[in-house]
């Protein structure tokens, strides 16, 4: 594998698909991968805010408007994490140059995921015709659902494909929520991973570590995992005696 380079999409914002790339991204370092996470997002970018990571002296921006190159944009995280972000600061940055970032030589041998804007609009749509494949991450509620439905309407209208689904904030033996199967037959796209709603990630957030690293054996954690795993075409099991795990590393806490 030269690079896999793989959007990471959402037809709505506040569905968690920055906190997905991240945790999806530390997952795959736990399977020995070499992951570069890339913010897309020129007018809300957050995937470095969520480690908490502010200054940038260079970022895609930069790359983009031939004002750096792209190893100079590259950050580690504390927990081995790589990202290039986006600038914090407002900008209009085209994304035209996106694809030959994408598969700068320097990007080769890595997993690159590519957290993209939110919905439709016009850096979204250039930002994911550069990616081969796309993961659609949505919540099981209506709205997001159909709009979730758009943009894979899109990708099917162009040369990207969309994989799968990933369900996330999923609440077990809740009936007020739109169930797998209804999302899988509206969608026309199988579900490849269901991430239920965990307090852990909040937690996870203003501790500015990735879940999978600050909690491994949380309910999301796991699911993170078998996603990852299934990506590599890897053997994930839990680990045994996963809800005793749990409870000793609350009372550690």
């Amino acid at each position: 594998m030269e690079r896999d380079i793989i959007g990471v999409v959402s037809g709505k914002g506040g569905v968690g698909k920055t906190t997905t790339v991240l945790n999806l991204s530390a997952a795959l370092i736990g399977f020995n991968k070499k992951v570069i996470a890339v913010d897309t997002d020129m007018k809300m970018p957050s995937l470095g805010l969520q480690l908490g990571m502010y200054y940038f002296p260079v970022t895609l921006n930069d790359v983009l408007m031939n004002r750096g190159n792209i190893f100079e944009a590259l950050y580690i995280h504390s927990s081995g994490l790589r990202i290039i972000p986006a600038s914090l600061c407002m900008g209009d940055v085209g994304v035209s140059g996106l694809e030959n970032v994408l598969n700068d030589p320097f990007m080769e041998g890595n997993i690159v995921l590519v957290d993209t804007p939110p919905g439709l609009e016009k850096n979204t749509v250039t930002i994911v015709r550069t990616c081969p494949e796309v993961w659609v991450v949505t919540i099981p509620e209506i709205p997001a659902i159909t709009d979730a439905m758009k943009i894979i309407s899109y990708c099917r209208k162009t040369k990207t494909k969309p994989i799968g689904i990933i369900v996330n904030m999923y609440r077990k033996r809740e009936s007020n929520q739109v169930s797998v199967k209804e999302i899988e037959s509206t969608c026309d796209l199988p579900v490849i991973g269901i991430v239920p709603e965990d307090k852990n990630i909040k937690k996870s957030i203003f501790n500015t570590i990735p879940l999978v690293f600050f909690d491994p054996y949380s309910p999301a954690s796991v699911a993170f995992k078998k996603i990852a795993a299934d990506l590599v075409e890897e053997k994930y099991e839990p680990p045994k005696f996963l809800l005793l795990r749990r409870i000793l590393r609350r009372f550690k806490k």
